[in-house]
C-alpha cells in the first residue's frame, strides 16, 4: 500500500457533507500511512515533509494559487473531484443564473494556475460521466485517459447497515431535503410535491444513521437540483433504501447503468473503493 496524505477543505468528522464521507469511506478502507491536511493549513513544508507519499487532493477552494503550483511542480498528485472548481461559482449552472451569462472562467488569466493543476494530475477521479464529459470540455489541459468515474463510495459499514434495514416497512411520506444550498433546489422540490398531491416532510441535519433509518421508512425522495449535482449521495442512499425517486436530469448519475436497480446499486458501489486502490497499486 501507498503513503498517502489527502487534503480537504473539510473533512468527515467536520462536516457531514457527501464529498466528506466519500472522502472518509476512501481513506478508512486504506490499512497503511494516511496523513489528512486542510487546505487553508497547507504549508510548504507539508509538501516537503511527505514528498514521497502520493497526495489525494479533495474539494481544494482553501489551497491557495501558490501551493497549487508547487503541488504540481513537485509531487505525485491525483484530483478527487466533487463538483466544478474550474467555475468560481463550482457549478455552470449557478454561473449561469447569477451572471447571465455562460460560464467563461477557463478563459480568464487568473485560471491559467487551475488549467495547469489540473493537467498535472496523475489521475482525476469524478463522481459521474456527466461531468467528466463536462471537464473534458472546459478544461483543456486534461486528457481522457487520466480520467476515470468513481461514483461516491460508501464504507462496508454503511453499506451493510442500509442493507440491514432496505425492507423496512414504508409511510406514504416523501422526503425532500431542507438545504440553504442555491444548487440543491429545496423550495422547486417543495413546489413539485404539492402541484403532484405528494405528502412531504422536510429533513435537515440528522445524525447520518436516523437519516438513513428515516430514508428507509419513507415512501420515497423528491430531490430536483437547479443545476448539476455530480453523483448526489442522498439519491444513491434512498435507491438502496428501496424508495420510489422523484428527479429531474440535473442528477447527473441517475442515467448510469449502475444506478439503474438497487441490486445493481450494491454490487457497483462495493466494488468501487478497490478500483481506486488498486490503480495506485498495479
Amino acid at each position: 500500500m501507498i503513503k498517502s496524505v489527502f487534503v480537504a477543505d473539510l473533512f468527515a468528522h467536520q462536516y457531514t457533507g457527501g464529498a466528506e464521507l466519500t472522502t472518509e469511506a476512501i481513506i478508512e478502507s486504506f490499512s497503511d500511512e494516511v496523513v489528512k491536511i486542510n487546505s487553508e493549513n497547507l504549508l510548504p513544508k507539508h509538501m516537503e515533509n511527505f514528498k514521497d507519499y502520493h497526495w489525494f487532493i479533495c474539494n481544494f477552494s482553501a489551497v491557495s494559487q501558490e501551493n497549487k503550483l508547487l503541488i504540481a511542480k513537485n509531487l505525485k498528485y491525483s484530483i478527487i473531484e466533487y463538483d466544478y472548481k474550474f467555475c468560481k461559482y463550482r457549478s455552470l449552472d449557478k454561473h449561469q443564473a447569477h451572471e447571465k451569462k455562460p460560464c467563461d472562467c477557463m478563459e480568464q488569466s487568473e485560471s491559467k494556475i487551475n488549467l495547469i493543476f489540473y493537467g498535472y494530475a496523475k489521475k482525476i477521479w469524478f463522481m459521474s460521466e456527466k461531468q467528466k464529459q463536462i471537464f473534458l470540455q472546459n478544461v483543456k489541459t486534461i486528457k481522457n485517459e487520466n480520467c476515470e468515474v468513481l461514483s461516491s463510495i460508501f464504507s462496508k459499514g454503511d453499506l451493510r447497515f442500509m442493507e440491514s434495514i432496505k425492507n423496512n416497512e414504508k409511510n406514504n411520506t416523501f422526503l425532500i431535503l431542507d438545504s440553504n444550498s442555491w444548487i440543491k433546489g429545496t423550495k422547486d422540490c417543495v413546489e413539485y410535491a404539492k402541484s403532484n398531491n405528494l405528502k412531504f416532510e422536510l429533513i435537515k441535519d440528522l445524525p447520518y444513521h436516523e437519516m438513513l433509518i428515516k430514508l428507509s421508512t419513507s415512501r420515497g425522495l423528491i430531490f430536483r437540483p437547479l443545476g448539476g449535482d455530480t453523483c448526489p449521495r442522498i439519491c444513491i442512499e434512498a435507491k438502496l433504501l428501496g424508495c420510489e425517486l422523484h428527479l429531474n436530469d440535473n442528477v447527473q448519475h441517475k442515467d448510469e447503468q449502475w444506478f439503474g436497480n438497487q441490486t445493481s446499486c450494491y454490487k457497483y458501489l462495493s466494488e468501487r473503493v478497490n478500483v481506486f486502490w488498486n490503480f495506485y497499486e498495479g
